[in-house]
């Protein structure tokens, strides 16, 4: 055989690829029989359905009163039915009590062949829908005619009385595109703040001054920015574990407006301090004047904790009796509805309600006291260049006692004094503070969570196995798994608490401590393991339980961070005897893995220590709760030793000849 064939067969597939990209149409939304006969897309063979081009243009318009318009235009080539999904379209129009956004000159179309020629089914107005909302309607309408390999086309005019509100353009989303372009017209006298978001490059970013562009209330006409973004090739989304807010990472660009400057130089600010904000958060009769109403709860506290000193233990049990007495109804808001004269009535309340009272209580009896704003996990990190109180969507309380200060949180029923729930781990919070400014403060636990598994296990002569295995839980892990014991039985809890291997029975469970939040919750088990015996020998897995089932990080590669919230930590110690008259003739073998920059290190040793006995000792520890995403390789297949070691180790067992 041509030892050239391999490469040449290499490279006119590569060029059939090239060639099929190179076939689609790119600059425009003209759809031609290129975009209709590629049936795939190269860059990404899991793709659904991709953009093959999407354009945007943003500006001023003048007349009675300032518009900002949006004409928008995108083609998307539909490669499968798992992709009509994307032919679905919604379009949201922001409204207020006095004016709203208008919907122009939508048009759309489903394109595709047939017999060797290409048609076209145009989108009916009667097939376009409006879904009416308090704060805004949705214009949708599905497409029709889908086949796989359509090309679908639709373009509109946006009109918006926000001018404030500029359009955010979202070059990422959940599936591919190969051409986004943004442009925005913006006069000189508006000052915006623009942020891009994300980490996909541009590969065009072009401005230019646009002279006689604004006639807005002046005889001679002001100038404008044009500028133009583009980007290509933009991978698709993808969401993975440890991931806080996709809002956080998915690239686009942002306007914040920051004044305008009109022609006699009279500045209008739009865009507040936080010392603005300080003001108008003290005075708010929602929130700061609800945080300084303490003669509500003079009484409220029993008399043996009121006649403590203000200590620590006083504190605890504060923390204690507003969480045991006082229930949160699920609701996360912070401004418009908060009233603890209603949450002492109906002993329930939002957030900021039970939240607010247990401030109000430590404000009452003396003590350092701070309400939080923070934005929870999936809601996204919170702008530190200028305030947003509209990105804050819960609230705790920072108390200082004894030198210490704490986070506390009265909403849920196994939280313990000193931590917040999971959801509200999201890096950092504002403090509020009524008499001096607000400041940020990071919110990371200090301590490790500790998932601990101590194994007696006593392999017997026929290769089954018995034995006690003890499994340990505080922190966060404990947190979790107290709350899901509520719903679960005793038969449920071993498959549900734990990851149990193959070979793994058993017959008793045991908990203690399920309501003492300040300690660790312990699970007991009875196993009686399943033979693991082949013909003479004797193969045993020394785990009983896996750390994790499957590795959670399956993507190729990933740019965003690995957020696990907090300090992690697994360890797992085996006290294995193998049966009389039998030796081991096969041990696994130890292994010292580190992440780079001390990020993590996993250490598994194993020891016979006389004839019967070996001890195995495995411990993982992640020192990092935020883990940067050029850790992502390294992190992948530092769970893919794990894995292995919990799944694939063998001591290997024979009878003595």
């Amino acid at each position: 055989m041509n030892k050239f064939l391999p490469l040449l067969l290499l490279f006119f597939s590569f060029t059939l690829l090239q060639a099929q990209e190179e076939n689609f149409r790119i600059q425009d939304a003209i759809v031609t029989a290129g975009d209709l006969n590629s049936n795939s897309y190269s860059k990404d063979s899991t793709a659904n359905a991709f953009y093959i081009y999407e354009e945007g243009f943003t500006r001023f318009r003048e007349g009675n009163t300032l518009k900002l318009i949006t004409d928008y235009t995108a083609k998307v080539k539909i490669l499968n039915t798992e992709g009509y999904e994307h032919a679905d379209i919604k379009i949201r129009l922001s409204k207020n009590s006095q004016t709203k956004e208008k919907l122009n000159k939508l048009q759309a179309a489903t394109y595709y062949m047939e017999n060797g020629s290409i048609k076209q089914e145009i989108l009916e107005a009667s097939k376009i829908y409006t879904e009416e909302n308090p704060d805004y309607d949705l214009v949708k309408f599905t497409f029709p005619a889908l086949r796989p390999g359509a090309v679908i086309v639709y373009s509109y005019e946006l009109e918006s009385p926000f001018f404030y509100k500029f359009q955010t353009w979202w070059f990422q989303e959940d599936i591919p595109k190969i051409y986004s372009k943004f442009v925005s017209e913006i006069p000189g006298n508006f000052n915006y703040n623009i942020k891009k978001v994300g980490t996909q490059q541009f590969t065009k970013h072009d401005a230019e001054l646009v002279k006689n562009c604004f006639f807005k209330d002046a005889t001679n006409p002001g100038s404008c920015v044009n500028t133009v973004y583009l980007m290509e090739h933009i991978p698709a989304f993808v969401e993975e574990n440890y991931l806080t807010s996709r809002y956080n990472f998915i690239t686009r660009i942002e306007y914040e407006l920051m004044e305008v400057t009109a022609l006699d130089g009279r500045v209008t600010k739009y865009t507040k301090t936080w010392k603005d904000v300080d003001k108008e958060i003290r005075t708010d009769g929602d929130l700061g004047r609800q945080l300084k109403k303490t003669s509500a709860v003079k009484n409220v506290l029993p008399e043996d904790i009121q006649n403590m000193p203000n200590n620590l233990e006083k504190a605890q049990k504060i923390y204690a009796f507003v969480k045991d007495n006082y229930k949160w109804n699920g609701d996360y808001k912070i401004f418009g509805d908060m009233s603890i004269k209603d949450v002492l009535k109906e002993q329930s309340g939002n957030v900021s309600g039970i939240n607010g009272l247990l401030h109000n209580i430590y404000q009452e009896q003396g003590y350092k006291v701070w309400p939080v704003l923070n934005s929870t996990r999936a809601n996204g990190l919170p702008t530190k260049l200028y305030p947003v109180l509209s990105e804050f969507n819960y609230l705790t309380v920072q108390l200082e006692v004894e030198g210490e200060k704490y986070f506390l949180d009265a909403t849920e029923k196994y939280l313990d004094f000193g931590n917040l729930p999971y959801r509200c781990l999201n890096s950092y919070a504002r403090l509020l503070d009524f008499k001096d400014e607000s400041s940020w403060v990071d919110i990371e636990p200090d301590n490790f969570s500790v998932i601990a598994v101590r194994d007696s296990i006593i392999v017997n002569s026929d290769g089954t196995s018995t034995g006690i295995s003890q499994h340990s839980f505080s922190g966060y892990h404990a947190i979790i798994a107290r709350e899901k014991l509520d719903d679960l039985s005793n038969a449920e809890i071993f498959n549900t608490l734990t990851t149990p291997n193959p070979h793994t029975r058993s017959k008793n469970v045991k908990y203690l401590l399920k309501n003492y939040t300040a300690e660790a919750l312990d699970l007991n088990f009875d196993l009686n393991n399943e033979s693991q015996k082949i013909n003479d020998l004797i193969y045993v897995n020394p785990f009983s339980f896996a750390f994790f089932g499957e590795n959670p990080f399956q993507l190729k590669e990933r740019h965003y961070p690995i957020d696990f919230g907090y300090k992690d930590a697994y360890s797992y110690s085996i006290h294995l005897e193998i049966p009389e008259g039998h030796e081991v003739i096969e041990l696994p073998e130890q292994k010292l893995l580190r992440l780079p920059e001390n990020g993590g290190t996993l250490n598994f040793v194993v020891q016979q220590l006389d004839e019967n006995i070996v001890n195995i000792h495995c411990r993982v520890t992640f020192p990092k709760a935020v883990y940067a995403a050029g850790y992502y390789p390294y992190l992948k297949e530092f769970f893919n030793e794990m894995i292995d070691i919990q799944k694939q180790s063998l001591i290997v067992i024979r009878q003595k000849s």
